[in-house]
């Protein structure tokens, strides 16, 4: 069975590799943008923003990420979603691959569904031709799936029709008297359930888990909002201080031995100069300051090196391409790949957040000797 961390990465990886020429592309940045009914654009789509509307038509892929999406149009072929409320209510032809808080499917999806998220619900007029794989707190599968599913979670609801096998592994399962199992339903849970008469066609088969799915849930749903979290401040900070974001991952493209090398010395001093401001009871208020400060930074740091890598790998690519957000989201999506890597993980993460550190104290260094006309 798949877990909820394969979805996240799979998902994530899934929506790296449409940097693959293909057709043309059309970018797009912005706290809100619509693309009103009865549009069609003729171009792949991908948006970053606030508040993202899809009601016209996509006639390529949209890759979209934002604070609140809604696709109430058609995509021709693949969408790809991250954000924190998404609803769904288009078409879309190929495949979906969704990410976020609050998902709700009420549309219909040509082939496979791949979906991870805090809550989510397909309604009783939802359909997904292929495969629907599940991953969340609290799922509901009311609509239609064509194929198999596949739910892994905190507490699972089935009461649709699924032409294909079940696979499902909850805290809380429940089949109800409207759902339609066409295949085998495997369910793996602390306690065995009550399945009513008529509602699996095929075996039904239990098994009793090993370990609590909670934590399973917990550790992927952390993953999911660390992520959104840092995209949605990365946007921000593109947004309102981009210059200055631009010219850090700049620092890095051009210097990354130098940043890292200051960003290991900077990890030894910084702290050690907070603590000793935090000996005198003048300087504790300070060292406080500076301690505080220190940690944003180092949360804030991979945002800098995602940017550095995504418009390595953006342009290198895509030449024609020049929008930051899109760098963001590129660059970001591969560090979280990268520091899940078994073994060697950690090490990156130290690595990015050591090139991002000192590649900020780098930058501000010489804009502070511009500033001065050194």
């Amino acid at each position: 069975m798949k877990s909820l961390d394969n979805l996240v990465m799979l998902l994530f990886l899934s929506i790296t590799l449409i940097c693959m020429p293909a057709t043309a592309t059309e970018m797009v940045g912005a706290d809100r943008y619509n693309l009103g009914e009865g549009e069609v654009l003729e171009d792949d789509l991908i948006v970053a923003g606030g508040t993202i509307m899809i009601d016209g038509d996509v006639s390529g892929d949209l890759i979209a990420a934002g604070g609140s999406i809604e696709v109430a149009g058609r995509v021709d072929d693949d969408a790809w979603i991250a954000g924190g409320s998404l609803f769904i209510d288009g078409e879309v032809g190929d495949d979906l691959r969704a990410a976020g808080g609050d998902i709700r499917l009420r549309g219909s999806v040509a082939d496979n569904a791949m979906i991870a998220g805090g809550t989510i619900t397909t309604s009783s007029k939802s359909d997904v031709g292929g495969d629907l794989n599940a991953a969340g707190g609290s799922i509901e599968i009311a609509g239609h799936v064509g194929a198999d599913l596949s739910c892994d979670g905190g507490s699972v609801v089935v009461c649709g029709t699924v032409d294909g096998n079940a696979t499902i592994s909850a805290n809380d399962i429940r089949i109800l008297k409207s759902a339609r199992i066409q295949g085998d339903l495997e369910y793996t849970s602390d306690k065995e359930i009550e399945i009513p008469a008529g509602t699996v066609m095929g075996d039904v088969v239990y098994k009793r888990s090993e370990k609590k799915v909670e934590d399973t849930y917990s550790k992927t749903r952390s993953s999911i909002i660390s992520f959104l979290s840092i995209l949605l401040i990365g946007l921000l900070m593109v947004r309102f201080t981009g210059n200055t974001t631009i010219r850090v991952s700049d620092t890095i493209a051009t210097q990354i031995l130098k940043s890292l090398g200051s960003g290991v010395l900077l990890l030894i001093a910084i702290p050690l100069i907070a603590m000793i401001l935090m000996i005198t009871v003048i300087g504790l208020p300070l060292g406080l300051i500076v301690l505080f400060t220190y940690i944003v930074i180092l949360y804030i740091s991979k945002i800098f090196v995602g940017l550095a890598i995504g418009r390595s790998i953006v342009t290198y690519v895509k030449k024609e391409i020049s929008s930051p957000y899109w760098y963001l989201v590129v660059g970001l999506i591969i560090i979280v790949f990268a520091t899940r890597l078994p073994l060697v993980g950690f090490l990156i993460s130290l690595i990015v957040i050591l090139t991002g550190l000192g590649a900020l104290f780098m930058t501000w260094k010489s804009m502070s000797d511009e500033s001065k006309g050194i």
